[in-house]
């Protein structure tokens, strides 16, 4: 018989909503959004949105207010996404 494995869905939505989860998340979307800023050929005004909804913490950083080019702020947040491995 092979075994089966069942996650716990209840306790893993719980670990996902915690704190610390939601503290670890700010941290990394901000560092994100700080190397962004560097990154960015404009003025490099990004915006991070952190919430705990009912099943997550979720974070994003939200695009460079300094340009109406989205190619910009894309190429920034492309270049800027290895921030976030760097931060525990």
């Amino acid at each position: 018989m092979a075994n089966r494995f069942v996650p716990n869905r209840q306790g893993i939505a719980s670990f996902l909503r915690t704190p610390q989860t939601r503290a670890m998340i700010e941290r990394k979307t901000r560092a994100v959004a700080e190397a962004a800023a560097r990154a960015s050929e404009a003025g490099g005004q990004f915006r991070v949105d952190v919430e705990t909804g009912a099943h997550r913490a979720r974070g994003a950083v939200i695009g460079d207010y300094s340009t109406h080019d989205p190619e910009v702020s894309r190429r920034a947040l492309l270049r800027a996404l290895d921030a976030a491995r760097a931060v525990e």
